[in-house]
């Protein structure tokens, strides 16, 4: 089969591989879509902390299944479409013994430790499969990955009906933490984010957007909230700059809550968290329960939303270096689709 092989940091190759070979408890997908997310690029670029080459990329899978080697009764079928959710817990460590299978000690992803989706088979393990719904468009279940995101992140903060959201950075997955803010009740969500592409894609979208350098957003605070601040404050841009706004922007003893992975320092005014009881909460990635949520959760949103229009650059698996290559250069607005048997 054709893979895209990362067989170096920063080097990518398309390539002949042997089909993967499955154990017992095992499936091989055809895929559809695999998506190119920003852990990718930390991953190609060398910067993650324990990956390791030469590895197919991608944990962000669509397809149908081929075949299944499994030695107890499954729901899934031969030709069903499904999604993946592609962590791999250890099951040992007291995360996991106590449910938190996400957050493993030694947790491991699909396209990062294992084989992953740039190729034109993949083998999951069947209990880490997700049907998708036969009504939702292939392009549209393509961002099944990104809305469990989504769907974990609005979750951790708590947010409520009525609550006021902002949302700093635009990207795909703050599209998403703001589409599923909404559906978590808030009354106003809204986007900081600097690029106009981006900010575009998000009106496109029906969302209230704000560009930080041409609107002061101490201003827009004091509109939106009375000056109080916001009830949830989701940083998803992984910047210094996104970071150190967040205690500025949220209320007294409101929530914020950042996205980012970065092990970068970042120098923070804890006083300002301590002096009027704001909670700061982590999140990553989802548990398997917020993964199958979200997907009845995407498929509602999908009658909502032109949620294809976030899916802005479909590409086949020949030319998955120029997805690279946008997605490092900032070119692509939204998620970047790699169309793996076409």
């Amino acid at each position: 089969m054709k893979a895209a092989v990362l067989t170096d940091w920063k080097h990518l190759e398309i390539k002949e591989i042997g089909l993967p070979v499955l154990q017992d408890g095992e499936a091989l997908l055809k895929v559809i879509y695999a998506g190119i997310c920003g852990s990718d690029i930390t991953v190609y670029k060398g910067d993650h902390p324990t990956a390791k080459v030469p590895v197919v990329p991608c944990h962000e899978i669509i397809g149908t299944i081929e075949e299944i080697r499994c030695g107890t009764p499954t729901a899934f079928s031969i030709g069903q479409r499904v999604t993946v959710e592609p962590l791999i817990s250890c099951g040992e460590c007291e995360p996991c013994r106590n449910g938190c299978e996400h957050v493993c000690n030694s947790l491991q992803l699909l396209g990062i430790h294992q084989n992953g989706g740039f190729a034109q088979y993949v083998k999951v393990s069947v209990k880490k499969l997700v049907a998708l719904p036969e009504g939702l468009p292939d392009r549209v279940a393509a961002l099944a990955e990104p809305f469990a995101v989504a769907y974990h992140v609005n979750h951790r903060s708590g947010i409520r009906a009525g609550d006021a959201a902002l949302v700093i950075g635009g990207g795909p997955i703050g599209i998403t933490v703001a589409i599923a803010a909404r559906h978590f009740g808030a009354r106003r969500v809204i986007i900081s984010e600097i690029n106009e592409k981006r900010l575009a894609l998000a009106e496109s979208l029906g969302l209230e957007t704000v560009n930080p350098m041409k609107t002061d957003l101490n201003q827009l605070k004091s509109e939106v909230t009375g000056g109080n601040g916001f009830d949830v404050v989701f940083e998803s841009s992984g910047s210094k700059q996104g970071l150190l706004m967040l205690p500025d922007m949220c209320k007294t003893r409101g929530t914020m809550i950042s996205l980012s992975l970065s092990g970068t320092p970042v120098e923070f005014a804890m006083g300002k968290v301590s002096f009027r009881e704001m909670t700061i909460v982590g999140s990553r990635v989802y548990s398997f329960d917020h993964f199958c949520r979200a997907v009845p959760m995407l498929e509602k949103l999908a009658q909502e939303y032109p949620l294809e229009n976030l899916a802005t650059d479909v590409l086949p698996l020949k030319e998955v270096q120029k997805g690279y290559d946008m997605m490092l250069d900032g070119t692509n607005a939204g998620k970047v689709l790699i169309s793996c048997n076409s």
